[in-house]
């Protein structure tokens, strides 16, 4: 088996997890769930944020922040 292409999630136990802080790794604490939706982060962003976004969904939000620019005036 292949370390890196296991298809089974990987879990590090109590014992390991120690044995890795006594030899110096740092663990972080897991990331939070997402619990907004993407497209009202991408809404809150400016037009200079938004720009380095990649992907259909800011695409979307660049496309409609451009014609409700021309639709106000």
């Amino acid at each position: 088996m292949k370390p890196h292409n296991a298809i089974e999630p990987f879990f590090i136990t109590k014992e390991a997890e120690g044995e890795m802080v006594a030899v110096g790794y740092e663990f972080e604490p897991p990331s939070i769930a997402c619990t907004v939706r993407l497209r009202d982060v991408l809404e809150g962003m400016s037009d200079g944020e938004l720009a380095l976004q990649p992907g259909e969904i800011a695409d979307q939000e660049r496309k409609y922040r451009q014609n409700k620019l021309f639709s106000a005036g």
